[in-house]
């Protein structure tokens, strides 16, 4: 007589073979951003009914869909979480704009003692710091006296009278949030929200910069280091010079005086991977003085109105007229257009992991970022949120895929729906991504995605790819034309200094070329890790391109009458190099970053709405 054998009496080994082949999904698991949960890679819900079959099953199985299915996270997107998003990107932007402001106001209070602390993390601050306030004071009207550079170790200084708003500040407010208010005088059409962290002013709009000042690069544009160090920076002043630090804090937020501590400015910082709460969002509006009419401006459409006669253009409709569900149009329309405003793919996997128990988080072995649209907030970073869980977790295992087209603002409109609807309803919707563009949105992927091992986490924990389907051979093309090229110039131009070709050149234009071909510290060493794939922590799924050699250039110059010499560099300098990305692709691309609707569909819309009423 047969004996019937059952499961649980197999080998150990045999049963965790089968269990890990029972529960391993197809594509590995998806996070659902709407419902909170995970799910098959095919939508469909994950099945778990072998667990519940008896006690002895359940324990050998009841760590195994964690730890054998990979879970993919992409950007999130949610419809009631656009103004969250939104106002989020608002005020911690506007909260970096003030941190940046105190610091290189209060420089000069910052100590050999203070710096060295602060370099043992963020070795290129102290550099970047000098150069930025030097290029600060000079650009803006601070209303403040300039420390001379012998006060930068100067710490005994005191002023017991509040200075007034530096420019700097004025400047972001008015351009960014003020000039949209409904009782501005200048009211101007929305300019759109998820891209308002790349906003911070580079000069005044009055300024007449010389080539110097026009090729200045801000001292946070390649990476993330100053970002992430202000706030240790600021802790720092604020601990040892309390009445400066305060006198500064009031000078922005005058309605706190008598009512906040100044040190409380430092309690209104987000991380930058935060998916924060309505109400949290809506008290730092409160504290930071962002008026309330902010918290609507992200579901705002801009219309790309049709003007027939004089008029229409008498009647002055915003392109960011508001209407209800019954209110007449006041003109017919071409298009209108909103951002789709989303948080990164690391924030929601943080956000996520953050409701698990800590037995759940240890069951993980993979998390795939897909950071595959614009994000709010500095996205580069948001996966130094992730550290924590690294620490917790030492065998979890992180890639952060990044599409290198569709994170950048390829329509170069920074929100601007009215032009955007403008331009898709006409099909003019090509687009030339320029060197400057495509070096600034490259650098501080790389940069940071190397610099996250600095916070000692297991090596090999935290990978990035940059994806570049469906446009590889685009991404090969910028790669080579707009990186490999601006860095053979860049050599070209050393080389030239140092044979004193550039000798007849003033020391503005010097500088010029300098600040243009210098790069972020460590971008040359990544893309020359992706071109010969020698890094354990960056790669691409496309052909990065070779190297370009620089004699060419060297020779071209060493061919020019001296005088000419710095036509030549111009051309190089403000000339900008470009590629061209097909109407097609960027149709593609918009599509996924904004809501686009004509007035038919609008119309058609609006009617059944109506008849579900």
């Amino acid at each position: 007589m047969t004996t019937k054998r059952q499961i649980t009496d197999l080998p150990a080994e045999i049963k965790q073979q089968i269990f890990r082949e029972y529960f391993k999904a197809q594509g590995g698991y998806v996070y659902d951003g709407q419902s909170d949960k995970l799910r098959n890679a095919d939508k469909t819900p994950i099945d778990l009914s072998l667990i519940y079959t008896c006690r002895s099953i359940a324990n050998d199985c009841k760590r195994l869909p964690l730890a054998v299915n990979s879970i993919h996270f992409s950007t999130l997107y949610r419809e009631d979480w656009r103004s969250l998003a939104g106002c989020f990107n608002f005020v911690a932007t506007y909260y970096y704009v003030l941190q940046q402001d105190i610091v290189l106001h209060l420089a000069h209070l910052i100590t050999p003692e203070m710096h060295a602390q602060l370099g043992k993390k963020f070795p290129n601050f102290r550099s970047k710091l000098e150069a930025e306030r030097a290029f600060h004071f000079r650009v803006w009207d601070t209303s403040d006296r300039v420390r001379s550079d012998q006060d930068l170790d100067n710490t005994n200084t005191s002023n017991h009278m509040r200075p007034a708003l530096c420019e700097f500040v004025w400047e972001f407010f008015e351009f960014n949030i003020s000039r949209f208010g409904p009782d501005h005088r200048f009211a101007s059409s929305f300019m759109g929200c998820a891209w308002v962290d790349g906003c911070a002013p580079n000069l005044p709009r009055d300024y007449q910069p010389d080539d110097c000042e026009r090729a200045y690069r801000r001292w946070d544009d390649d990476s993330g280091e100053v970002c992430q160090c202000l706030t240790h920076c600021l802790q720092l002043i604020a601990d040892e010079n309390p009445e400066e630090f305060g006198n500064r804090v009031y000078t922005y937020l005058p309605h706190w005086v008598g009512k906040y501590p100044a040190k409380d400015f430092l309690d209104l910082r987000f991380e930058r991977w935060a998916i924060p709460s309505q109400s949290q969002v809506e008290n730092a509006m409160g504290r930071l003085a962002i008026p309330s009419f902010v918290w609507d401006l992200p579901n705002t459409w801009s219309y790309n109105w049709i003007y027939e006669d004089h008029d229409d253009y008498k009647k002055d409709i915003p392109p960011d007229q508001c209407l209800n569900d019954h209110e007449s149009l006041p003109l017919e329309f071409d298009a209108r257009a909103r951002e789709v405003i989303r948080f990164s793919a690391a924030a929601s996997a943080i956000r996520f992991l953050g409701l698990l128990s800590d037995t759940q988080r240890t069951q993980i072995r993979t998390l795939i970022l897909h950071e595959d649209s614009p994000s709010v907030n500095r996205m580069s970073l948001h996966v130094n949120g992730l550290v924590p869980f690294l620490r917790e977790n030492p065998l979890l295992r992180i890639e952060r895929r990044v599409n290198v087209v569709n994170t950048i603002d390829i329509t170069g409109t920074y929100g601007d729906g009215s032009q955007i609807a403008s331009n898709w309803v006409n099909e003019c919707c090509e687009v030339f991504l320029t060197d400057d563009t495509m070096i600034e949105s490259i650098s501080p992927w790389l940069i940071d995605a190397v610099s996250i091992y600095n916070e000692d986490i297991p090596a090999g924990s935290v990978t990035l790819l940059l994806e570049s389907h469906p446009f590889s051979e685009f991404c090969t093309e910028a790669f080579q034309q707009l990186i490999h090229r601006r860095i053979a110039w860049g050599q070209a131009m050393r080389e030239c200094l140092e044979e004193g070709l550039l000798k007849h050149l003033t020391g503005i234009q010097v500088e010029a070329l300098k600040r243009q071909f210098t790069f972020g510290n460590g971008f040359k060493e990544a893309i020359a890790h992706l071109v010969n794939q020698t890094s354990m922590v960056l790669r691409c799924d496309f052909n990065p391109g070779v190297p370009e050699g620089c004699q060419t250039t060297v020779d071209e110059v060493r061919a020019y009458p001296p005088a000419d010499v710095w036509d030549y560099w111009k051309t190089k300098l403000f000339g900008y190099s470009y590629v061209d990305l097909p109407e097609p692709w960027t149709r593609e691309s918009i599509a996924k970053t904004y809501e686009i609707e004509t007035q038919d569909e609008y119309l058609r819309s609006r009617a059944r709405d109506s008849q579900q009423c």
